[in-house]
């Protein structure tokens, strides 16, 4: 379609002897700063003449009643355009402000004029950020805060924006980027909550997360776990979450006890196995008994007592000892914490070839880890607002665990165009 040459002239005076190569590389910097910009402008000057040139004839000799590869947005004629000059267009991108015409042409069908390139170069509408360059705002953003974002652009590209349009980026994306699977049923699912500060209330809202666990593999002598992103939500309802779970099926469930999920495991996933989170128990009874005023000591030798029961190998053993610990509380007349003992005790002991399948997960440790990342940055600024919280963490999830959506989103960055480019240096 295009096949031309581009020269860039540089000339170079080094005037003093001390030069450093810091020195060289402040200079060219500067003085190449707008070069990409201005050589893509003209770029895309020339594809859209070679575009009409190819369809429409050369200026001046055009051809008639040629179909071409737009459409008029008004009458939707395929054939009979003629050129209309053009109109001045600015983007921002990662290589600067790139300033270029955008060609229009007029539909003799209906005497409309209109531009086709914003359609046939990938440009959305009304858009002043390059896709390209909203892809790398993202990925920055989603580990720094908002004024951290911008102060990064502006060192390290030759674009700027401001933290309030990354803000507003982040919230357009988040919208439009879906967390949708062709996988409908898995192994393991791990459901977990936590709170955030927002404005909607003082003790702050909760994030409820889905995390499904593949496969694990070894790199660097760490194991590297694999999940997919089934649902994320910040301070929505129950049945929200279990009208967005209902598309998919599951063998096992790990929780950390939380009765709200009982709905879940009941309605959702009714045939999957209900198992108790391991690492969780003896940290919710330490909470239990500090709640019943038992000194530290005393819940430690407890809180021991009970992780040496659920690390014990012989499942019939181990279910005895845990029936005798329950029936301690019994006695000593502590309620409360029966009762939770006596509730967790079906999601502990599912059957003795469970217990010694040391394969199986048993804790939600996977998802722990995710929440102590959602904390780390939801603690930067301000308090949030519910949305604009769920508008980041959906992202940050997104990005990690189901990069198929984000693909999809970006899917104009991942195309590359083959000897687009070659560029020889020439002295």
């Amino acid at each position: 379609m295009l096949n031309k040459n581009y020269k860039i002239l540089c000339n170079i005076n080094l005037t003093h002897e001390n030069i450093t190569v810091n020195n060289i590389i402040q200079q060219i910097q500067t003085s190449l700063k707008n070069t990409p910009s201005q050589l893509i402008g003209c770029i895309l000057n020339d594809v859209q003449k070679s575009i009409l040139d190819k369809y429409m004839g050369k200026k001046w000799n055009e051809f008639k009643n040629k179909s071409v590869p737009w459409m008029c947005p008004h009458c939707l004629e395929r054939s009979s355009f003629v050129r209309r000059g053009s109109r001045s267009r600015k983007l921002k991108s990662s290589c600067g402000t790139i300033e270029f015409n955008l060609f229009q042409v007029t539909c003799s069908s209906c005497t409309k004029t209109f531009s086709p390139f914003p359609q046939l170069l990938g440009l959305k509408a009304r858009a002043r950020i390059s896709s390209e360059f909203e892809e790398k705002i993202l990925s920055i953003v989603l580990n720094n805060s908002y004024s951290k974002t911008s102060d990064t652009i502006d060192l390290l590209t030759n674009g700027s924006i401001s933290h309030t349009s990354i803000h507003s980026l982040v919230s357009r994306a988040s919208n439009l980027i879906d967390v949708k699977h062709d996988q409908s049923h898995f192994e393991e699912v791990i459901v977990d909550s936590t709170k955030v500060k927002t404005a909607h209330s003082n003790r702050g809202s909760d994030i409820q997360l889905v995390l499904a666990p593949l496969s694990k593999t070894v790199k660097y002598n760490r194991v590297i776990n694999s999940k997919k992103l089934l649902y994320i939500s910040v301070n929505k309802s129950l049945k929200h979450m279990n009208k967005n779970l209902s598309n998919y099926t599951c063998d096992n469930v790990i929780t950390d006890g939380d009765i709200a999920y009982n709905t879940l495991i009941s309605d959702i996933f009714e045939k999957a196995t209900h198992r108790r989170c391991l690492w969780h128990l003896p940290r919710a009874l330490n909470h239990l008994l500090y709640m019943q005023g038992i000194p530290v000591d005393e819940r430690k030798c407890f809180s021991k007592a009970l992780i040496h029961i659920l690390k014990e190998k012989d499942f019939r053993k181990a279910r005895n000892e845990y029936v005798q610990f329950v029936y301690l509380f019994k006695r000593i007349g502590m309620t409360p914490i029966e009762n939770f003992l006596k509730n967790a005790f079906n999601g502990i002991f599912y059957n003795e070839e469970d217990w010694i399948n040391t394969k199986i997960n048993k804790s939600s440790s996977l998802i722990e880890r995710e929440m102590r990342e959602i904390n780390r940055r939801t603690d930067l600024g301000c308090r949030w607002s519910d949305e604009g919280c769920e508008n980041l963490v959906k992202l940050i999830q997104i990005k990690k665990y189901a990069t198929h959506c984000w693909d999809k989103y970006f899917k104009q960055n991942k195309r590359p165009i083959k000897q687009f480019l070659q560029v020889s240096l020439f002295s």
